[in-house]
């Protein structure tokens, strides 16, 4: 499957599992996995569906890093009970060659995601959907994020499927990120031309250089 997808111009992966369960994953062996593998959902119990999905997550993990396909995971703003990114520190840490990128900036735990991308060379910020959810907390979070954590390691999504949603996803991401720079250059913290270069990295360059796939996929 993953040399299908990789043949097919795939970029990345991503899961969704933050709106279904925690993102608790512990390590699980791989005999516990077999003990559950292809019986009858009416005779699993919550325990061992849980066993099975945190075996595979840690699985898909070495496949991530093996086949270099980014990992995109829904952190926050989900199933708000065990939604929190610092749930996946055990696996960040011991997956050091995996590339994650986490969802919505970790809404509303802006600031545990960012102690996290700050402590993890292999961890990505996306604040797809942030600007939407709080604008407040979004231009907050960009300033927190710039203070700790280096801006070739912080970018933007629309996570939507429609023209219109990505539109005005852009649109919005674009004032608020301009606002939080010009915050900061006014307060002398960082010169004009800085801050140009970060919001062209945050916006564009970040991606090209995470994905580069998608360089050849360019229209413009």
């Amino acid at each position: 499957l993953f040399e299908d997808a990789l043949a097919a111009d795939a970029i990345c992966l991503k899961s969704t599992q933050a709106y279904l369960r925690s993102l608790h994953y512990s390590e699980t062996s791989k005999r516990q996995a077999e003990d559950v593998f292809g019986r009858s959902p009416d005779d699993v119990s919550p325990e061992e569906q849980k066993q099975f999905e945190d075996f595979m997550f840690w699985h898909i993990c070495q496949l991530s890093a093996k086949y270099d396909l980014p990992f995109q995971i829904h952190t926050g703003d989900a199933r708000v009970q065990g939604s929190n990114p610092i749930l996946l520190v055990n696996v960040i840490e011991k997956n050091p060659n995996t590339k994650f990128i986490l969802f919505h900036g970790g809404y509303p735990w802006v600031g545990e995601t960012g102690a996290i991308a700050m402590k993890h060379k292999n961890v990505w910020i996306d604040s797809c959907w942030l600007p939407t959810l709080s604008y407040t907390m979004a231009k907050r979070a960009y300033q927190e994020w710039l203070d700790a954590v280096p801006s070739d390691r912080i970018m933007w999504g629309a996570d939507t499927v429609d023209a219109e949603g990505i539109y005005g996803a852009t649109e919005l991401t674009r004032q608020c990120l301009a606002e939080a720079l010009a915050e900061k250059v006014i307060d002398g913290l960082i010169s004009e031309s800085h801050a140009e270069k970060i919001g062209r990295q945050i916006l564009r360059e970040n991606a090209l250089k995470l994905f580069p796939r998608l360089n050849r996929m360019l229209w413009r």
